[in-house]
């Protein structure tokens, strides 16, 4: 039997898992669903980042973004940033999520990477339709 090894293309970016810690989850507890009630589920998500070579760079560079990362988990439960902690820094964002960092991002698919920035007035649509 013979294997064959798919295609591999390595990405110009290293990832970052971020999981939501006990703050964010209590925070988020007033949007829940009762589905979401029943079945608690503290969901990641993968953000790609500049390329780093140690830990110590990649916690210099997550520094530059966290607040974009902040925002986009805390619009995933509430569009209406008022309702929103007013503290998001960077020890805050540490409280709130734990972070796993990858280095190596490999590409296995067989058609192109796609990169498409969304249209605001799309990403509003497609907020109103999950919410």
């Amino acid at each position: 039997m013979t294997v064959v090894a798919p295609p591999k293309t390595v990405v110009n970016r290293c990832a970052v898992v971020v999981t939501p810690k006990q703050p964010m989850i209590d925070w988020t507890r007033p949007f829940w669903t009762p589905q979401e009630q029943q079945n608690p589920v503290a969901e990641s998500s993968l953000y790609l980042i500049p390329t780093y070579d140690n830990e110590a760079e990649a916690i210099a560079r997550l520094q530059t973004c966290h607040e974009a990362i902040f925002v986009a988990e805390l619009s995933l439960w509430c569009r209406d940033p008022e309702l929103w902690p007013r503290s998001r820094n960077f020890e805050v964002f540490l409280e709130w999520f734990s972070l796993q960092f990858h280095h190596l991002v490999e590409d296995l698919g067989q058609e192109p990477l796609a990169v498409q920035g969304l249209d605001p007035q799309f990403e509003n649509q497609l907020r109103d339709a999950l919410s």
